[in-house]
């Protein structure tokens, strides 16, 4: 069998093959492009398998090897750098080390998500970039108004009340100029957020995982999309604990001999599903009885940001629960674990 390592970059890739006995066949750049790719894995007549770190490119090099029976191995590249640290790192050093890896079955593999969930990531992330900017620009007529002294009578500036203020309230004429441009940028964000949330009704429209999500409290229709979008394949997690460990949520352990050390989560793996757990976690102290108790409970004697993620990772478990066993939230099994 021939190993190769392959170092992605934008316009080319560093190629490294091996045989399984560590001699080292063919070595140099390849172009980045679907026809050059081809070309080079087509011209090995022995089974072939290459490894590749986990980046933005990823998805267009698997689409365009893949057909050709090239067994892809996805690699961690946080995981791989600490097996294979090295004082020379450059694009040779780098697909040779994964070459030498890959035929040892050392490489610490990631999960290369579907098509189909690749596609669904797609979809929410441009509805967490959409909210991001709104927010951004909201903040920026905050600042505008904060610069000329002004404090808003109202609790929410953006919403209707809000907005008669804004219109009303008397400004310089620089002032003035850039609070209409950011409204008006505003509402160009809302339309689109409002015509991203019209499309996924109708389609997830009896999608019952998102259903099931729905049911937990802190949950909409939006977080639960997210929530299944970053997680993929609930079945690839035999225990909830293992989604912990994938979300981040999990204390660092330092432990040698006797001594053990805990400190923080760790925040591997989406910090989109992280942050989403952590706003259904405020949600969830307001609206649900049995969230409420389980917070007050850890807050009393623990930061209440602590208590806050602690709840947001025992949310994280119902989800795990929720989907494996398809069924709906129920408040008093939430209370009792």
């Amino acid at each position: 069998m021939i190993h190769i390592g392959v170092d992605l970059h934008q316009r080319f890739c560093y190629m490294t093959a091996m045989e399984t006995s560590g001699k080292m066949r063919q070595q140099g750049r390849v172009a980045n492009d679907p026809a050059s790719l081809r070309g080079y894995f087509g011209q090995w007549r022995e089974p072939v398998e290459a490894a590749v770190e986990a980046c933005s490119f990823w998805p267009a090099f698997f689409a365009a090897v893949e057909p050709l029976g090239v067994r892809l191995v996805l690699v961690h590249p946080q995981r791989v750098k600490a097996i294979a640290s090295a004082k020379l790192k450059n694009d040779r050093v780098d697909s040779a080390t994964l070459a030498h890896l890959l035929r040892a079955r050392l490489l610490p593999e990631a999960w290369a998500p579907p098509p189909a969930t690749r596609a669904l990531r797609q979809q929410v992330r441009l509805r967490v970039s959409l909210g991001q900017q709104r927010t951004r620009l909201k903040n920026q007529v905050h600042a505008v108004l904060h610069q000329q002294g002004l404090r808003p009578p109202v609790s929410d500036l953006f919403g209707r009340r809000g907005r008669q203020w804004l219109a009303a309230v008397e400004l310089p004429a620089a002032a003035r100029q850039g609070v209409n441009t950011y409204l008006a940028l505003l509402q160009s964000y809302d339309e689109q957020i409002r015509a991203w949330e019209r499309s996924w009704a109708q389609d997830e429209e009896g999608e019952a995982r998102v259903q099931w999500l729905e049911t937990i409290p802190g949950f909409g229709g939006y977080a639960a999309r997210l929530v299944l979008a970053e997680i993929g394949d609930i079945h690839r997690f035999a225990s909830k604990r293992q989604l912990y460990s994938y979300a981040g949520l999990v204390p660092r352990l330092r432990e040698s001999g006797q001594r053990q050390r805990r400190g923080g989560i760790t925040r591997s793996g989406s910090p989109r599903l992280r942050w989403m757990l952590v706003q259904a976690a405020h949600s969830a102290v307001r609206s649900s009885p049995a969230a409420r108790a389980y917070f007050q409970r850890l807050a009393r004697h623990k930061h209440r940001q602590v208590a806050r993620v602690a709840l947001a990772r025992k949310l994280l478990g119902a989800v795990w629960a929720l989907l494996r066993h398809g069924v709906c939230f129920d408040e008093e099994v939430f209370a009792a674990r």
